[in-house]
């Protein structure tokens, strides 16, 4: 039996004293037979066993997030389980409220297309490689041009290695199959744009090296003279930072240590070099999580900075409200779940076609869905809609924390306010500029809220027409 999405009633059962499944609906009680469970046996679905039992031992309610495998399925349940302890001491009474099912090949997929968009999200690239540096895949090509003209040619014949990288570091590298670390390269061909270039080794399921993946993030490039003198921009009234000296310079100095110490402290957390104590674990995951907010807090002066230079545009894309609220959606679906908190992505089904640049976009909605993780209650929700305006087609991010009290409502949007929050993550930054990116594609975006009733983040863009009929976007 298929089950997809949220249900008109929910998959009941109950588990007596000693976990055993004494009733339970036909989904619930089918996944429990065909993972290894007999009839008014222990409950053999691990995930939710655990659960209960949680939920027994300290005598609570709990709602949570649920993964379970079915054969071919990976299953993502909202599950609620409530202790009947008034009733029948020890018994647990479970509610699934929402069963969605996805083949395994259709999740791996999910997984590859949420690495892609995180790619896309900072302005990277990523490459394959056969053994010999034949490319054989090339995503997300930014302005590297067609990606067909690439296909076959060797990666060393398209990119130049340059100061302070050699081209020696990396083929002594790649012939010991080692990861290829920060390599700064120059397109030979175009517009010459420069890139870091990292990547790490493939291998096959005989245990033979395949080919490498590498990912570009392309930098920074400095500013002439000229522009420098006639770009007057806040940011150098302010006294913060003067002839983009951060985005040319600093910022890409800063991210490649960062860069290595995320990539180190994260291959320590997860033993992958072999065991290693519990604390030591923990302490390499603080030294990749503080890693994580440096490299945030680096790309968010960064983007400050350009933005508020005299020259700043964004590119005109055709894209869909619906689609990259699914895609932010999906970005952040990791960091809800360790919240317990559910995001209600919009229906997939209808289109909200709008004009924008498709990262800027994401990087807002990102912002302002990470801002409601951030600031609402564990196993809260965050619903997403869109709807029409005249000319304009909006999506609301709504959640359901303390709000904003009206007169902080445009302090929220300045740079660095964080309304005296501390040790929060934030860098005061995110919605300053969010919103400046969304004024520069010829939208906006706004707030509703009060205290104790959450907020609504507004991101408005100009409606892109199209000649098929659409389906109605308001959604209630």
């Amino acid at each position: 039996m298929t089950i997809t999405g949220n249900l008109a009633e929910p998959v009941r059962g109950q588990l007596d004293a000693d976990g055993r499944l004494i009733s339970a609906d036909p989904p619930l009680m089918g996944l429990h037979m065909r993972a290894g469970g007999d009839e008014n046996g222990p409950l053999a679905v691990p995930q939710l066993a655990e659960l209960c039992r949680l939920s027994r031992q300290l005598d609570m309610v709990l709602s949570r997030p649920v993964q379970a495998a079915d054969d071919d399925y990976l299953i993502n349940m909202w599950v609620e389980i409530r202790p009947l302890s008034d009733e029948n001491p020890g018994t647990i009474a479970i509610n699934i409220i929402d069963w969605r099912e996805a083949p395994v090949s259709t999740a791996r997929g999910e997984i590859l297309e949420r690495q892609r968009d995180f790619e896309r999200l900072n302005g990277r690239t990523s490459i394959r490689t056969d053994a010999s540096l034949r490319i054989m895949g090339l995503s997300l090509p930014g302005d590297l041009g067609s990606v067909e003209q690439y296909i076959g040619q060797s990666l060393l014949d398209v990119f130049d290695f340059v100061a302070p990288s050699k081209q020696t570091v990396l083929v002594e590298s790649i012939s010991e199959r080692q990861p290829v670390r920060a390599q700064h390269v120059r397109q030979r061909y175009g517009k010459k744009s420069c890139y870091t270039l990292s990547g790490q080794p493939l291998i096959d399921n005989d245990g033979l090296f395949s080919g490498y993946r590498f990912t570009l993030e392309q930098e920074d490039e400095p500013e002439t003279q000229d522009t420098d003198k006639e770009a007057v921009t806040d940011m150098e009234q302010d006294g913060l930072i003067s002839d983009s000296l951060f985005g040319s310079q600093l910022g890409p100095a800063l991210r490649q240590p960062l860069g290595k110490i995320i990539a180190n402290a994260e291959t320590i957390g997860s033993r992958l070099e072999g065991p290693l104590r519990g604390d030591y674990s923990n302490y390499a995951k603080d030294i990749a999580s503080a890693g994580r907010h440096l490299m945030d807090l680096v790309n968010d002066l960064s983007d400050l900075e350009a933005i508020q230079r005299a020259n700043f545009t964004v590119a005109v894309d055709d894209i869909d409200l619906v689609d990259l609220g699914n895609r932010a959606a999906g970005l952040l679906a990791v960091k809800a779940t360790d919240h317990q908190i559910r995001i209600d992505p919009p229906d997939k089904n209808i289109k909200a076609p709008v004009k924008g640049e498709f990262r800027r976009v994401l990087q807002i909605l990102v912002n302002l869905i990470g801002n409601a993780i951030r600031y609402s209650p564990d196993g809260s929700v965050i619903k997403l809609r869109v709807v029409h305006e005249g000319d304009t087609t909006a999506i609301i991010v709504q959640d359901q924390g303390d709000g904003i009290a009206a007169e902080d409502q445009k302090k929220i949007f300045e740079k660095f306010e964080r309304l005296g929050r501390s040790g929060d993550g934030g860098s005061g930054l995110g919605l300053f500029i969010s919103r400046r990116l969304a004024d520069a594609m010829g939208g906006s975006l706004t707030v509703e809220s009060a205290v104790g009733k959450g907020s609504k983040f507004k991101l408005s863009l100009p409606t892109r027409d199209v000649t098929e009929s659409e389906p109605d976007l308001d959604q209630s």
